[in-house]
């Protein structure tokens, strides 16, 4: 029988991949995972199992057998997000600043940014904290360059959408 998504099933599936990756994500936690380990720790009802393809499939975890860890660009996304070391305050700053910009204005239909326009944005003076926090997110998998031109990664959207739940 053929099985019809549901508004109520897609939030109910964002559920189980947020508390998953949430475990992940913990300071004293960001170490491989057992499938069982994270079926124990998740009280939601749903598969685990597909909560992890699903994570797996938007590049926010890695999977060998049965085990599961963070990716980097999610525990990057979640350092600049929550405070976390080994950022500086204001490089943490700075990178959320341009990754949340980026968010921003592609949720609001913009398209793909220029650095010139970034620096319009924030203003000329600061324009060598923008180009550094671009060249770490972008080293991060949180953004992407095509043609002159910057957006923000859909492992970065997936993350947001996850973690905004």
């Amino acid at each position: 029988m053929h099985k019809h998504r549901t508004p109520h099933g897609l939030e109910q599936h964002a559920l189980i991949d947020s508390a998953l990756l949430e475990l992940m994500l913990g300071d004293e936690h960001q170490r491989p995972w057992a499938e069982d380990e994270l079926a124990r720790a998740v009280s939601l009802p749903g598969d685990v199992r597909d909560g992890l393809r699903r994570l797996r499939a938007s590049r926010l975890i890695h999977r060998w057998n049965d085990l599961a860890t963070a990716s980097r660009p999610a525990v990057r996304f979640h350092e600049i997000t929550q405070g976390v070391e080994p950022l500086s305050a204001h490089e943490r700053r700075d990178d959320r600043s341009v990754l949340e910009y980026l968010l921003a204005h592609s949720a609001a239909g913009g398209a793909p940014l220029t650095d010139a326009q970034l620096y319009e944005a924030f203003g000329e003076d600061k324009r060598l904290a923008i180009t550094d926090a671009l060249g770490r997110l972008d080293g991060d998998g949180l953004i992407e360059r095509r043609g002159g031109r910057v957006i923000a990664s859909e492992v970065a959207w997936r993350f947001d959408e996850l973690m905004k739940l």
